[in-house]
């Protein structure tokens, strides 16, 4: 499925289940949420996720200043007989990464974040060296795998399970359902997923293709039964109240 359908199912579905079972929606968990109904695909580079995280004019600035500081590096070296020849190398390596394809720069600048908060993780605490190593392997993942399985939901589930702790806001549940309905959208295509890797076992109900009409068309249900959803979630509490702000959304869209 693509992106934009994720964001509105993960999201929708989950704030809707939430809202109807009486546990609440918040500006907090709403975020989670959205970011959860994403975040599998963060072993694809270029995924909806690190398309926003990571645009383009933002990778172009710093293929800028990798280049500037790896010939700054060579030069400063050169000058300085810092550790030549190998800092000529490293320099060189600096400015190369500034050459590769999109989607291996991303793949770059993840391990490179992943790494520093790793490093910070050493002193700041465990939360931020666990999210720069998970961030550190999802960067080499192939797709749909680690991060498309139990796995993925139990160690999402796990960290926002222990924020929940820390912040007193209960987000592991709007995080696992979201991530989990991201899996089950997933589970639609031709491709389906492989619920426990290294298993071959794949789950797979292979109704639509990404792009093609059969996509369009499931697409198109699964959105559909999500505004249901949110429409009786969210809507249908508010009695008139709700109708008219509904007809108010109404004018303002059609005119």
């Amino acid at each position: 499925m693509t992106g934009r359908t994720h964001l509105v199912v993960g999201t929708g579905v989950t704030l809707s289940i939430l809202q109807m079972t009486g546990q609440g929606v918040s500006l907090p968990v709403s975020a989670v949420a959205l970011v959860s109904s994403l975040l599998p695909d963060i072993d694809e580079p270029n995924s909806m996720l690190l398309q926003k995280t990571m645009p383009k004019s933002l990778l172009t600035k710093l293929r800028w200043l990798f280049a500037i500081v790896g010939a700054g590096f060579i030069i400063y070296a050169y000058l300085q007989s810092f550790y030549t020849p190998y800092s000529y190398v490293a320099g060189a390596l600096i400015i190369i990464m500034c050459l590769v394809n999109q989607r291996a720069f991303r793949q770059l600048l993840m391990v490179l974040l992943g790494g520093l908060l790793l490093y910070l993780g050493a002193s700041a605490g465990p939360w931020w060296g666990t999210v720069g190593a998970m961030l550190m392997v999802c960067a080499v993942l192939p797709h749909r795998g680690m991060t498309h399985s139990i796995y993925g939901i139990l160690i999402w589930g796990g960290l926002l399970y222990y924020a929940s702790i820390m912040l007193n806001i209960n987000l592991w549940m709007a995080g696992a359902i979201s991530y989990s309905l991201h899996l089950i959208c997933d589970v639609l295509t031709k491709q389906g997923i492989h619920p426990f890797p290294p298993l071959k076992f794949k789950l797979v109900i292979p109704l639509m293709s990404t792009g093609k009409f059969s996509g369009f068309i499931i697409e198109s249900i699964c959105i559909t039964i999500t505004f249901v959803l949110i429409w009786n979630a969210f809507i249908v509490p508010m009695g008139h109240t709700g109708l008219g702000l509904w007809e108010q959304v109404k004018t303002a869209i059609i005119g």
